[in-house]
């Protein structure tokens, strides 16, 4: 009984510091893109249809999604978004995609934008 208790306790212990070490490597970065509403609304209640979501910015050279940034409905004209990614690693390379739900109301992805090389500040 005190094997299995120790043992119990060991993969505990273990789980604990495994999660501690992904969360200490994460960095938050924020990512910012600029879109124009004035041709393509943003979704809201009363806008289900034709409308964007939001943007999804990603990782150009693994092509995996950093994170998306919602529109809000009241978002009118050029704006700025701004997207928190939480990354084990900073991408050099990023893009941006809107997300949108199309003329049946189905969420859907807009081309990919002009690629955006990241410079490190932090190291100079």
């Amino acid at each position: 009984m005190k094997v299995a208790t120790f043992a119990i306790a060991i993969v505990f212990a273990l789980t604990l510091w495994l999660r501690a070490e992904r969360s200490e490597h994460a960095s938050a970065m924020y990512l910012v893109t600029s879109f124009d509403f004035t041709h393509h609304p943003a979704c809201g209640p009363s806008k289900l249809r034709n409308c964007i979501k939001g943007i999804r910015f990603y990782d150009a050279d693994s092509s995996l999604s950093l994170v998306d940034a919602a529109a809000t409905a009241d978002m009118t004209g050029r704006q700025s978004i701004i997207g928190m990614a939480k990354v084990s690693s900073i991408p050099h390379r990023v893009y941006a995609v809107t997300i949108y739900l199309d003329n049946a109301g189905r969420v859907s992805e807009g081309p990919r934008g002009q690629i955006s090389e990241l410079i490190n500040h932090a190291s100079r």
